[in-house]
């Protein structure tokens, strides 16, 4: 007996290319609309950027497609606003590059990193305390000791007398 089961392609969870473009291929598609208008219009990325007042290093990064170097959605949406003025493109038309891989947040992965304030409210930061607290008990034990050991009274500089200072200048005058 055969079990029958419905045909299903491969590629059904990928979007059709028909009904739906992908993310990649709109911004693939607004770099290159960007890039043949600022050329159609004779324009380096120096001028571009002293026209829009947009840091010539981001429009180096859109027209290259460099996504971690892109700015902020919410700067890049009021970026490609004047761009579209400027390079006088239709509304919109720059919107695929808004579009940018989605990272997942790993949160219960801990990057073990000084520099993150967080680093000290974690569990692993506070055990470190701990064992630098620890280690600095034990140092200033092992001091004690060591002073104990070999007959010092106090802890405290030894206070120089007056006997002490004349015997240290009657040593320099004989030298």
């Amino acid at each position: 007996m055969a079990l029958d089961f419905p045909y299903s392609s491969p590629l059904s969870g990928l979007p059709d290319s028909k009904d739906q473009t992908h993310p990649y291929n709109e911004f693939s598609e607004a770099i290159n609309l960007f890039t043949s208008q600022r050329k159609k219009f004779g324009l380096s990325l120096e001028e571009l950027s002293k026209k829009t007042k947009i840091s010539r290093n981001v429009l180096l990064a859109i027209e290259n497609g460099w996504e971690k170097y892109l700015p902020e959605t919410t700067y890049l949406v009021s970026m490609t606003k004047i761009l579209e003025i400027e390079l006088k493109l239709e509304e919109g038309s720059l919107n695929g590059l808004l579009i940018k891989k989605v990272t997942t947040n790993n949160l219960s992965k801990f990057q073990f990193n000084f520099l993150n304030i967080d680093f000290i409210n974690s569990w692993v930061g506070s055990l470190l305390y701990l064992i630098i607290m620890l280690l600095s008990i034990l140092a200033l034990n092992s001091q004690q000791k060591y002073l104990l050991k070999i007959n010092s009274i106090s802890t405290e500089p030894a206070l120089m007398n007056d006997t002490d200072i004349k015997n240290e200048i009657t040593i320099k005058e004989e030298k």
